[in-house]
């Protein structure tokens, strides 16, 4: 993994900037103490099938989070966002952050945090949170500790408690496109935080989209 993060540096490097990135190195140790604390999952090569993924809203009486960080190539700029909405798919609240220069694990956590501290303000009882990221979802649906990701993990964990109906899943990158965008204009700002108490021009397509129960076509394991 450190190799990896210096190979695409000398490129870029050669290719397109002719700059040197002095925070290289923070990536290249980030990276790898990351590989190594998810660990690696032995694959077998199986045939994949054809699934619908889409958005799908949550219960009535239920309101759903999506969160998501994102990595900009100018140079590696990181952002969150995310955003919550009702039963009938309609936007409450979106959000997203500059990150500056950090890990894509540690924007995830970043972006959930605000979106956790966002709905305890809103006083929202029942939630579903759901991330693209599985690796932050199994981190989350157990008490396994892991010193790289804290003390964002427990600042996620604590507030998670805070609400006593609450559903940590899993979603697929498909079913997170509009958080993907609002993460990518976080990562284009420097630092700062912003709320959106109405939707975006960027992510109204896609929005529309999910409303209207549409699907995508991704290739899974069986």
């Amino acid at each position: 993994m450190g190799l990896w993060h210096l190979w695409i540096h000398r490129n870029d490097f050669l290719f397109r900037t002719g700059t040197i990135n002095s925070q290289v190195w923070r990536k290249c140790t980030q990276g790898s103490a990351e590989f190594f604390s998810i660990g690696l999952v032995t694959k077998t090569k199986q045939l994949k099938t054809v699934v619908p993924v889409g958005w799908e809203k949550p219960p009535r009486g239920w309101l759903k989070l999506n969160t998501d960080g994102s990595a900009m190539k100018n140079p590696d700029r990181v952002g969150g966002g995310g955003l919550i909405r009702d039963h009938d798919g309609a936007w409450l609240k979106g959000f997203a952050r500059g990150l500056g220069y950090t890990s894509s694990t540690l924007a995830e956590l970043w972006a959930l945090r605000d979106g956790l501290i966002l709905a305890k303000e809103m006083g929202i009882q029942q939630l579903i949170i759901e991330l693209d990221a599985l690796s932050v979802v199994i981190l989350l649906n157990n008490d396994t500790e892991n010193s790289l990701m804290e003390p964002l993990l427990t600042d996620c964990r604590n507030l998670l408690k805070e609400f006593p109906c609450k559903r940590v899943i899993h979603a697929f990158r498909e079913a997170n496109q509009w958080v993907d965008a609002l993460a990518k204009k976080g990562a284009q700002s420097l630092y700062s935080f912003d709320v959106f108490c109405n939707p975006l021009s960027v992510v109204e397509a896609i929005l529309a989209a999910d409303k209207a129960n549409m699907y995508y076509n991704r290739l899974v394991n069986p």
